[in-house]
């Protein structure tokens, strides 16, 4: 386990609900243009995405809009937040009078005890790939399949803090996950809410899984440490 640095900006004086988080999305991606970490798209090529973890993500933070930034992402919010002043959502123009900034060090990575966490926003879990797949697993195969992902998913946010995982194979996670339908871009998808157990530190309002820069998969960790079940799915 390891310390870093985590950058959030709260609007303080604007709401917003989960389902606008890609307008608000649309509209840092467009004004900072040059910032490629907000965007997700490379420079040199609009078409081509850049897939590591999202260093920057969107988020709704006690119903107020907000952007929070790890490890190359943090520098970028610096600027924006000395440079933003109002938002343009869809057919909307709203000033900002009141935001706020927090650079903080916080703990992440492997640790030896449990920590529970909840997804407060639903956990894209599944690509094509692996969805018909899903579906076509008997429901006692479902679990274990899913907590694979989630332990591929905290290789991922690794990445992001530049972070590396000594010891994989002591790695565990066991879930309470049920799945809900949610629509993206005019599509219906699986997606799945609920808690998880593991012993890996993840700081509150980052995301797992897909479209995290989205505030997909964002997770928030509880006090109590419950076990889910009995077998336990541990990297490999």
């Amino acid at each position: 386990m390891s310390q870093y640095q985590k950058i959030t900006i709260i609007i303080n004086d604007h709401s917003f609900k989960p389902f606008d988080i890609p307008k608000l999305r649309g509209f840092f991606a467009e004004k900072y243009a040059k910032f490629d970490l907000i965007h997700n798209h490379l420079q040199d090529n609009q078409k081509r995405i850049r897939y590591a973890y999202p260093v920057i993500q969107f988020k709704i933070i006690d119903s107020h809009p907000a952007l929070i930034a790890i490890g190359d992402g943090i520098p970028v919010l610096k600027e924006v937040f000395m440079d933003v002043d109002y938002l343009e959502i869809g057919q909307e123009f709203r000033v900002i009078n009141e935001k706020s900034i927090k650079l903080e060090a916080v703990r992440f990575g492997q640790v030896d005890s449990p920590k529970h966490y909840r997804f407060i926003l639903p956990w894209m879990a599944l690509k094509q790939e692996n969805y018909n797949q899903y579906r076509q697993l008997k429901w006692n195969e479902k679990r274990p399949f899913l907590e694979k992902i989630l332990l591929g998913n905290l290789k991922s946010i690794s990445h992001g803090f530049g972070y590396w995982i000594q010891d994989f194979e002591s790695l565990y996670v066991e879930s309470n996950l049920k799945p809900v339908s949610r629509n993206f871009k005019n599509i219906r998808m699986t997606c799945f809410e609920g808690e998880f157990t593991t012993n890996f530190i993840i700081p509150d309002y980052l995301g797992l899984g897909k479209q995290t820069a989205r505030g997909f998969g964002t997770v928030v960790m509880h006090n109590n440490t419950k076990s889910h079940g009995k077998k336990i799915i541990r990297g490999k």
